[in-house]
């Protein structure tokens, strides 16, 4: 069972809601955050008042109303951007550093890579409008769980959380979601907040993502949180833009892997095309 999670301080989550409610016969399971919540095939849908980034150990709470364990905790959110970006963006998220949005400071939440990576090629695979991207995003912001999870998300306007064809897309995405097969997990260090390079691996390469650090990030990663998100993630790779990067934070992470049995730097050109 999975938890759907959404917030009536969220346009772009109610949005997604009633796509659900006007396409599915939801089967009202009880009372959770002074909300009704819902039973759908494999999940279930809870509402709450406050907004999901500070939404701390919402995962328990829900827990311990439902008497449900859950494999993975999906928020179904808006996506801010200034620049104005549209877009279907999947991220892992958590704090490199400050909690300045929720989340625990230095703390990244358990991510399911092949979950979250499937997410994203199903996004891809089901989106029809033209000027929306498909992307991850880097992990960042809260709130803090236990257990593991992901947001889901559409950007980055008032009129891209309304948009009718885009609240389709993320429910089609998360009723189809599925786990990607036999590929390689790693996590990512280098590049901007849509990690283009990871993004553009995981479209064309049997590669799943979990964890991913920016470069404005890379000086917050020290053994401690490497180590966070490789087991995090349950990965044994790890990718790095390396041009993103100067060369003495490149010798700084380098000799950081280097200490991590098990741990191996990937090369790019070396992963299987995924079709």
């Amino acid at each position: 069972m999975k938890a759907l999670i959404f917030s009536k301080e969220d346009t772009a989550s109610m949005n997604v809601l009633n796509k659900f409610k006007e396409n599915y016969d939801l089967i009202k399971e009880g009372e959770c955050c002074n909300n009704t919540f819902y039973k759908l095939e494999r999940f279930h849908l809870f509402i709450l008042n406050e907004k999901m980034v500070h939404s701390e150990n919402i995962d328990e709470i829900i827990k311990n109303v439902s008497k449900t364990e859950y494999e993975d905790f999906i928020f179904v959110s808006k996506h801010r951007s200034e620049a104005g970006i549209k877009c279907l963006t999947v991220h892992p998220f958590g704090n490199y550093g400050e909690a300045d949005l929720g989340g625990k400071r230095r703390e990244i939440v358990s991510v399911n890579p092949v979950l979250l990576t499937g997410s994203l090629l199903k996004l891809n695979e089901l989106n029809t409008i033209k000027d929306f991207s498909i992307n991850f995003e880097v992990t960042h912001h809260g709130p803090f769980i236990s257990g593991r999870g992901f947001f889901i998300e559409i950007g980055s306007s008032e009129n891209e959380y309304k948009n009718d064809e885009a609240g389709k897309i993320l429910m089609n995405a998360i009723m189809d979601m599925n786990e990607t097969g036999d590929d390689i997990i790693a996590v990512g260090i280098g590049g901007g907040h849509y990690a283009p390079r990871f993004t553009s691996l995981a479209l064309s390469r049997k590669i799943s993502f979990g964890h991913m650090a920016p470069k404005y990030h890379a000086k917050d990663i020290d053994e401690e949180m490497l180590k966070k998100m490789i087991n995090r993630s349950n990965a044994k790779y790890i990718i790095m833009e390396k041009k993103d990067l100067n060369s003495a934070e490149r010798k700084r992470l380098n000799d950081i892997i280097s200490t991590l049995h098990g741990l191996e730097l990937l090369d790019p050109d070396s992963l299987e095309p995924r079709y």
